[in-house]
């Protein structure tokens, strides 16, 4: 074989390696964690001794103000809302800060949003339980860029907060509280339509 023919052969060979390295990184990084806007989310959680898989990512901005990136985990993937709200077994709800705020601010939009997408009634019976998951949201004190708030239904237990892997306050029982405030994200009337579409992704 002449020196042009090697050389040819070398370098098809070369670009070939280069390919199916670039395409097994990829897909290693895909399969270890989906990323929007700069926050990285595992592809799965473990809650209540089942794994959750990741359904989605969306971001929750105003113009060039980001508050933060959600990822929503659920036992089964799924791009049907009505699904999401009512799908048994674990659930959490991720919410990455990016922008600092007083979580008092958090809990404003959280109580106003059920206010629209739930009735009177409704409203009159989680009355109480909302109060304390409000108490404890206004809590968490002064948010900062980089903190990590779960909201977590655990069956048997109720709605869970932590931050960055804290336990805040205690548990608020009734599964209608966590599809209340899952509802502010994906249901009928969400906070953002596109992050409402980002969450239903069917997976990532």
């Amino acid at each position: 074989m002449d020196s042009i023919s090697w050389r040819l052969r070398a370098m098809r060979q070369l670009a070939v390696a280069t390919l199916l390295t670039a395409l097994s990184g990829a897909w290693l990084g895909h399969a270890c964690a989906a990323t929007l806007d700069g926050q990285q989310f595992d592809d799965t959680a473990v809650l209540s001794d089942r794994t959750l898989r990741l359904n989605g990512l969306g971001l929750r901005g105003v113009a060039w103000v980001k508050a933060f990136v959600a990822g929503l985990y659920l036992p089964a993937p799924t791009r049907d809302s009505v699904q999401v709200l009512t799908m048994p077994g674990p659930k959490r709800l991720r919410l990455k800060i990016m922008l600092d705020a007083p979580s008092h601010e958090l809990t404003k939009s959280l109580t106003s949003r059920i206010a629209r997408n739930e009735t009177e009634a409704a409203q009159v019976q989680m009355e109480d339980r909302l109060t304390r998951l409000a108490a404890h949201l206004d809590s968490m004190g002064d948010l900062h860029v980089g903190d990590t708030i779960d909201i977590d239904f655990v069956p048997e237990r109720g709605t869970v907060l932590r931050l960055n892997e804290r336990f805040v306050g205690t548990p608020v029982v009734g599964d209608d509280l966590y599809r209340s405030v899952l509802k502010i994200f994906v249901g009928d009337k969400p906070v953002d339509k596109r992050l409402k579409e980002g969450l239903l992704g069917g997976g990532v």
